[in-house]
């Protein structure tokens, strides 16, 4: 059963959390059934099984992220989420030190738990 998300600020340090123990399947636990993402390179991905590609591909690439909630604002049950972020990641040039802002968009699941829908690491880049 997947844990309980009771507020939108609390799947910051969940997400964090599960990507830096290599914890996939409890990671994908976080996103809402129809989730979206927009990767760095500006792909966006639609399908859960490419979502998940992406974030195993990290987690094989030995990330470390430190999330720094900015503005978390709730409204019923959606909630936008501006955060900052430092990742630590293996490149085919070695260990990269990458930062930016994310602007995410979450919503309250029928369960009453929190769940990312968009993922937008680039923020407005």
């Amino acid at each position: 059963m997947a844990t309980m998300i009771s507020t939108a600020l609390d799947l910051s340090a969940a997400f964090d959390s599960r990507l830096n123990d290599g914890d996939l399947p409890r990671l994908m636990e976080l996103l809402a059934d129809t989730a979206v993402s927009r990767t760095p390179q500006g792909d966006v991905l639609t399908d859960r099984k490419a979502i998940e590609a992406d974030l195993a591909g990290m987690i094989t690439a030995k990330a470390v992220l430190h999330n720094t909630p900015r503005v978390v604002l709730e409204a019923d049950d959606v909630a936008l989420l501006l955060i900052d972020w430092v990742l630590e990641i293996d490149t085919p040039t070695g260990r990269a030190d990458l930062a930016g802002t994310t602007a995410n968009i979450a919503r309250r699941d029928e369960t009453g738990s929190w769940r990312l829908a968009v993922l937008n690491p680039g923020g407005t880049n």
